[in-house]
């Protein structure tokens, strides 16, 4: 993996407070990387402030079945990632990676294998003994992302 910029984030559980910066990052991220795989229209109708007070509530409580950690540089927040319990019927012990999204401004940083590095390390915390994710096939980076 050839990196551009070096990374020196510092990746925290998510407050309730953060809700606005996670939205606007999982706009941001959705609406460069997934150009060539949905309709515009759904990409340019994201709106960070949609749903906002479910995932405000989601922070106040987390749990192993809803963790939610960000990234933050400098005072500005860059990417986050969301882990728990799958959404869907899964064997063993396993935890869902939710999501993933770095903000376009910090793509090629390293942030990306930060965050996923940070998500194992809380799986194991949490005595998952797998992680399953779910993306578009065409979605290459997400596809490389190591799971070790």
């Amino acid at each position: 993996m050839l990196l551009t910029k070096t990374c020196t984030a510092i990746i925290r559980q998510a407050k309730a407070s953060d809700a606005l910066a996670i939205s606007q990052i999982r706009v941001a991220a959705w609406q460069a990387a997934y150009t060539p795989f949905m309709p515009e229209d759904f990409l340019k109708a994201l709106n960070p402030a949609s749903q906002l007070e479910s995932l405000q509530a989601k922070l106040t409580a987390p749990s192993r079945d809803f963790y939610l950690a960000i990234a933050d540089q400098q005072n500005q927040s860059l990417g986050f990632y969301a882990l728990g319990k799958p959404r869907f019927e899964s064997s063993g012990n396993s935890a869902e990676l939710w999501a993933l999204n770095v903000a376009p401004s910090a793509w090629r940083s390293g942030l990306g294998f930060e965050l996923m590095q940070d998500a194992i390390t809380k799986a194991k915390h949490f005595a998952y003994q797998r992680i399953l994710l779910w993306c578009i096939s065409e979605n290459h980076a997400a596809r490389v992302m190591p799971f070790t």
